[in-house]
């Protein structure tokens, strides 16, 4: 009978570890036509390099929570990458940090200083114009008690994406509190994404343009490094 129980617990790992990742709800402009690339290299670690389709490059990462009477939380990450690729004539290094204030009380918690997470850019060392972005959004009640929405922009290279985090599950009516990944667009229209659960996935609208895929890229990047406080298992 103890073998059976064993050999039963194995078969459901099994079967456990081989159910594949949620994906998020791509536009339909981009779940029809666009190219897929995984982000190698990355996984858990605070450390190495990574690798997506022609660019690739080297990263750090930390995230740290510093709680006063267990009530005054202040959530702070950075990361750090020189890539380089398509598009770069040498390399591209960005140093982005972020900082968030709660204020969590038995159940209830509020932020007095919501997320906000910024890059700055230098290229082969030199400082050049390109900004990136990403704040948190509520625009509701209903948003405060559980999506984490993020919106931002990067500009760079004399193109400017708009930035937004994707919450709904495909093949399901839910929506994850947390961002499952993000969604890359111009005018309003869907250029690119980048899928942030399990292995991280670039999704490139036109990578035949090169000087947007590598904007997308960068941003991409930056938000597959980031440490979000809304996933952070730090303080649990």
């Amino acid at each position: 009978m103890k073998q059976l129980t064993i050999f039963a617990a194995a078969l459901l790992a099994a079967a456990c570890s081989g159910i594949p990742a949620a994906q998020m709800r791509l536009p339909p402009a981009l779940a029809q036509q666009s190219e897929v690339l995984p982000v190698e290299g990355i996984g858990g670690g605070n450390k190495g390099r990574f690798y997506v389709g022609a660019w690739q490059g080297s990263f750090t990462r930390s995230e740290e929570r510093l709680a006063l009477f267990d009530a005054f939380v202040t959530n702070s990450a950075r990361a750090g990458f020189i890539m380089e690729g398509p598009g770069i004539s040498e390399t591209i290094e960005a140093d982005c940090r972020m900082r968030e204030r709660v204020v969590e009380i038995s159940v209830v918690s509020f932020a007095p200083q919501r997320m906000a997470y910024a890059c700055q850019f230098t290229a082969a060392g030199r400082a050049f114009p390109a900004s990136f972005e990403l704040r948190e959004a509520r625009t509701g009640f209903a948003d405060d008690l559980s999506r984490r929405q993020r919106i931002g922009e990067i500009a760079l290279g004399g193109e400017v994406v708009q930035i937004r985090s994707v919450h709904k599950i495909e093949g399901s009516p839910f929506e994850m509190a947390s961002p499952i990944g993000y969604v890359f667009e111009q005018a309003g229209r869907p250029v690119g994404a980048v899928e942030l659960n399990g292995q991280a996935r670039l999704i490139l609208a036109d990578p035949a343009n090169a000087g947007l895929a590598r904007t997308i890229t960068v941003a991409a990047m930056a938000l597959a490094l980031f440490r979000d406080p809304a996933n952070s298992a730090l303080g649990n």
